[in-house]
C-alpha cells in the first residue's frame, strides 16, 4: 500500500531539464553568497541630486525552513542568531504560505487579537483534519487492498471540500496579514527586469522567486510550491547541467516542495511517464520563472501581478493533467515489485555503535546551540553582530563589533550608552567577553566532535575487519547505509508520513498538502532567522 521507493537515484536525463534551463538563463555560473542591508539598516533612494529623504527602517521578514528531501538526515540545532531570532509560534504555521507575513507581524507587534483569533481557529480545524487523515489511513493499513483504495477514495471524497475551505482559509490570511510597508519587497530599489551592466546572481533571482511564492496573489497553490522549487534549484546552479545534477539529485514530486529519490530500475513504461512527468514540469516553472522575471519591476507588477494572473489562469488545466500523471506514476510503483527498504549491512553491535554516535553527535549540537543562544540573549543588546554554523570539524563562530561599538558621546559605549560603564571600553570589553564566551562552547564542542571522529575511524576499521572490506569507499558506503537507516528510524514517524504524502495512491492534492504539513510540524525542524527587508542591491554578489 506504501512503497518505499526513495533511497536510490534515477537517472539524470529524466528529470533535470530545468536545472539545464537555469544553469544556461542565469546571468552567472558561480554562486557567492549576497551581501545584504543587516539590521534595521538605512536606504535611500540612490538618487544623488534630489534631497535626501526620511531614512526608512526595514523590518525582518521570516521564511519557513525548507523541507528536506524524504529519509535523509534531519538539522538539528538552532538557526538563530542575535538578529532576528525567529518567534517561536511560527513552528506551528512552518508549511503555511503566510509564515513570512506573520512573523513580520509577531516582531512588529501589529498582530491583532481579533487576528490571533483567526490564527488559533485555523490551526485548529487544520490539526483535527489532521488526525483525522492519519487515523483513517492507520485503519485503511490493515484492510485488503481493494477495501483500501475504496476507503481512501471515500475519505478524499469527504475530506478535499473541507480542506479546500482550509486552503482558502490560509489564503485569506495570508491577504490579510500582508501590509504594504511589511512586505519583503516594500522597498526594494533592485528588479530582475532593471537593465544592469552587472547581471544578477542565483543567489538575488532565487530570493526573488521565494518572495513571490509567499508574497504574490492570484497564484495557485501548486504555483506557489513550484516557485520555491526554483529557488531552490537557482541555489544550487552550477557551470552545466551535469554539475547541477551531482549537486542536487533529487525529484520534486508533489506535494510541493517534496524531494525524493526514485529507483534506478524502474519498468520501462513507468520510467518513460516519469520523464514526460519531469518534462512537463519543467516547462510550467519555465513559464512561472519567465513570467516573474518580465513582471518583476513593471509598474505595480508586484502588486497586481496581471502577468502572473494570467498564467495562473493558463496553467491550471495542464497543472491537474500533471497531478493526473503523477498519480499513475504512484499507481505503477505500487504494483511494481516493492523497491526493498534499505538495510544496515553491518552486524548489530556495529549498528548500535553507530546510531550511538549520531545521537552523541545530535546532542553534542543541541547542547551547543543552546548555549550559545543563551549568551546571544544575554548580549542582544550591545552593538555587535554574530552569527555561528556548525561543520564538520566543529563550530564556527562570528561576532563583529557595529558601529558605535567604541563609543562616543551618547553612543552605546560612551556616557549614557547601555553598558553604563562610560568611555569606549564598556562595550568592547563585554563584546570581547561574549565572544570569549562563545570561544569556550566552540572548544568544548570542538573536543566532542574530535572523540567522535575517533569513534568513527574506530568503527570503520571494525566495519572493514567485520566485512572483509579494504578499500576505504567501500568502507565509507557501508558505513553511510548504516547512517541513513538509523536516521530514517529516528525520524521513523514523519518519514513514514512523508511517504504516504508523496506516494500512496488514492489521496487527492488536498489531503497530500495537509499531510505533508503534518509532517514540517513533526520534523520540528530549526526556524531560520529574520531578514531584512530587500532595499538597496550590495556593490557585490
Amino acid at each position: 500500500m506504501f512503497p518505499a521507493a526513495s533511497h536510490v537515484r534515477v537517472q539524470p536525463p529524466l528529470w533535470r531539464p530545468l536545472a539545464a534551463l537555469l544553469a544556461v538563463t542565469t546571468l552567472t555560473t558561480g554562486l557567492r553568497s549576497q551581501s545584504s542591508n543587516d539590521g534595521f539598516s538605512r536606504s535611500t533612494t540612490g538618487m544623488e541630486s534630489m534631497p535626501a529623504p526620511r531614512p526608512i527602517e526595514l523590518v525582518p521578514v521570516y521564511f519557513p525552513p525548507l523541507p528536506p528531501p524524504l529519509d535523509r538526515p534531519v538539522p538539528r540545532g538552532s538557526a538563530q542568531s542575535v538578529r532576528f531570532p525567529a518567534p517561536p509560534e511560527l513552528a506551528a504555521y512552518v508549511g503555511d504560505y503566510f509564515y513570512p507575513a506573520l512573523g513580520t507581524r509577531i516582531v512588529t507587534r501589529t498582530l491583532s487579537e481579533k487576528m490571533r483569533t483567526r490564527l488559533d481557529a485555523y490551526k485548529a480545524a487544520r490539526l483535527k483534519l489532521q488526525n483525522e487523515l492519519r487515523t483513517e489511513l492507520d485503519r485503511l493499513r490493515t484492510l485488503e487492498p481493494e477495501a483500501q483504495a475504496a476507503g481512501l477514495a471515500a475519505l478524499a471524497k469527504r475530506q478535499t471540500p473541507q480542506i479546500t475551505e482550509l486552503e482558502k482559509t490560509a489564503e485569506q490570511l495570508r491577504r490579510d496579514l500582508i501590509t504594504s510597508d511589511f512586505n519583503w519587497n516594500a522597498f526594494r530599489q533592485w528588479h530582475l527586469s532593471d537593465r544592469q551592466r552587472r547581471g544578477f546572481s542565483p543567489v538575488e533571482i532565487a530570493q526573488v522567486m521565494r518572495a513571490y511564492a509567499f508574497y504574490q496573489p492570484n497564484l495557485l497553490t501548486a504555483q506557489r510550491g513550484m516557485l520555491r522549487e526554483i529557488a531552490l534549484d537557482l541555489m544550487f546552479a552550477a557551470e552545466n547541467p551535469a554539475a547541477a545534477a551531482a549537486a542536487n539529485p533529487y525529484v520534486f514530486f508533489p506535494p510541493e516542495p517534496a524531494r525524493v529519490l526514485f529507483p534506478e530500475d524502474l519498468p520501462a513504461d513507468l520510467g518513460a511517464r516519469l520523464a514526460s512527468y519531469q518534462t512537463k514540469r519543467s516547462a510550467l516553472k519555465k513559464e512561472l520563472y519567465d513570467a516573474v522575471h518580465s513582471s518583476d519591476g513593471s509598474t505595480f507588477g508586484f502588486i497586481v501581478g496581471t502577468p502572473i494572473k494570467s498564467l495562473a489562469e493558463k496553467q491550471a488545466g495542464r497543472i491537474a493533467e500533471l497531478e493526473a500523471l503523477a498519480e499513475e506514476i504512484r499507481r505503477g510503483l505500487s504494483a511494481a515489485p516493492e523497491a526493498a527498504v534499505e538495510r544496515s549491512p553491518l552486524p548489530p553491535h556495529l549498528d548500535a555503535r553507530v546510531a550511538v554516535m549520531m545521537r552523541r553527535h545530535s546532542a553534542a549540537q543541541h547542547d551547543a546551540s543552546a548555549r550559545v543562544d543563551e549568551i546571544l540573549t544575554a548580549a542582544r543588546n550591545l552593538p555587535m553582530q554574530a552569527s555561528y554554523r556548525f561543520e564538520g570539524d566543529g563550530l564556527k563562530f562570528v561576532v563583529v563589533p557595529t558601529r558605535g561599538a567604541r563609543g562616543g558621546p551618547g553612543g552605546p559605549g560612551g556616557p549614557g550608552g547601555p553598558t553604563g560603564k562610560g568611555g569606549s571600553g564598556g562595550a568592547m570589553a563585554q563584546i570581547e567577553e561574549t565572544r570569549a564566551k562563545i570561544s569556550a562552547v566552540a572548544d568544548d564542542y570542538g573536543r566532542a566532535i574530535a572523540d567522535l571522529l575517533n569513534e568513527r575511524e574506530s568503527i570503520r576499521q571494525e566495519i572493514g575487519q567485520s566485512l572483509q572490506l579494504t578499500k576505504p569507499d567501500s568502507i565509507d558506503r557501508a558505513l553511510y547505509a548504516s547512517m541513513r537507516v538509523a536516521t530514517r528510524q529516528e525520524n521513523a514517524r514523519s518519514f513514514s508520513d512523508y511517504r504516504t504524502a508523496v506516494f500512496e495512491p488514492g489521496l487527492s492534492p488536498e489531503q497530500r498538502r495537509l499531510l505533508f504539513d503534518s509532517v514540517m510540524q513533526q520534523l520540528d525542524l530549526p526556524l531560520p532567522r529574520g531578514e531584512p527587508q530587500a532595499g538597496r542591491r550590495a556593490d557585490t554578489w
